[in-house]
């Protein structure tokens, strides 16, 4: 069978695998393909979602995998000698931690840091309030989410409501927040970090729950997502949405992305910005006010105006 191998250099096919090839053969595979030296591991992740191969024993039909699957290749460091970490040992801590990982980042362009992976990109979603929705998936989760837990998604939590709320909330132009990031999160079994433009406050739906998380960015009014590419130019279909949670570099490249977008005012203020009401033309200030006069009426159309 043909995989093909998405790794921080591009892409490459291997078109001799076998269904009972085992994990630890496919890899060795792997490291010859891309030319890897001694000095550096890999990890594979593949299947969907995408969950790592550690067991170097299981075959490749066992693991998920199938012809013209895509596999995602991170680098690692091999361990390193007890003489090296003892070195580590004696310096301080807080150089070690802090200084490290952002060795290995660079800022590109607006939206664009180069990692030691490859490049963690924003992917704007288009701004129509279903934006969160096309980032991870359907509204009908959220309402089924709800209706599972009436204790968690009370009307008080709501705000309005339990049954209005989920006839509000499967309109297309209705927006999502913490709560859909949350019921999202318990859903696909991932941790969601939302990263909000206007502060740089990351929000961890899931946390500590999950071994995968997926990043999103907050600009007020709207999501867009963040994604591990090979390239600057590569397309959408190359995309890694899912990182393990232990690999700070991922978080912290995000944080970078963002302070830029920060820099360049690519947020809203929502606590002040003045909106109308597009089925009414009321005079609107703030996110609070949008939400309460949606909860009051049930329109959704609102346009943002200086």
């Amino acid at each position: 069978m043909r995989l093909r191998i998405r790794h921080a250099e591009g892409m490459t096919t291997l078109s001799d695998v076998r269904q009972e090839d085992t994990v630890s053969i496919l890899k060795d595979a792997i490291r010859n393909a891309i030319s890897l030296d001694a000095t550096r591991d890999i990890q594979i992740s593949g299947g969907y979602p995408p969950k790592p191969l550690n067991d170097m024993n299981t075959e490749l039909k066992d693991a998920g995998l199938r012809d013209g699957d895509t596999l995602n290749i991170k680098l690692v460091d091999t361990p390193i000698s007890q003489q090296q970490q003892q070195q580590q040992q004696q310096q301080p801590s807080s150089t070690a931690s802090s200084n490290a990982p952002l060795r290995t980042l660079k800022a590109l362009k607006e939206g664009s840091v180069q990692t030691v992976n490859g490049i963690l990109q924003l992917r704007v979603m288009e701004d129509d309030n279903s934006c969160l929705f096309r980032s991870i998936e359907l509204r009908q989760v959220i309402v089924n989410g709800i209706k599972n837990d009436p204790v968690m998604y009370s009307d008080v939590t709501l705000g309005q409501p339990r049954d209005k709320y989920m006839e509000w909330i499967q309109k297309s132009n209705s927006w999502g927040g913490g709560i859909e990031l949350a019921i999202f999160s318990a859903y696909f079994g991932v941790e969601i970090d939302s990263i909000d433009v206007q502060t740089g406050r990351i929000d961890k739906f899931g946390e500590g729950s999950f071994d995968e998380r997926v990043l999103i960015v907050y600009s007020g009014i709207h999501y867009d997502a963040l994604a591990l590419t090979p390239t600057a130019d590569s397309p959408p279909d190359f995309d890694q949405t899912r990182f393990p949670v232990s690999e700070d570099f991922v978080l912290d490249a995000a944080k970078q992305l963002v302070d830029g977008l920060r820099k360049s005012h690519k947020f809203t203020d929502i606590a002040n910005f003045t909106l109308k009401c597009e089925q009414c033309s009321t005079g609107l200030k703030g996110e609070k006010d949008a939400q309460n006069h949606a909860a009051a009426t049930g329109h959704t159309r609102f346009t943002e105006y200086a």
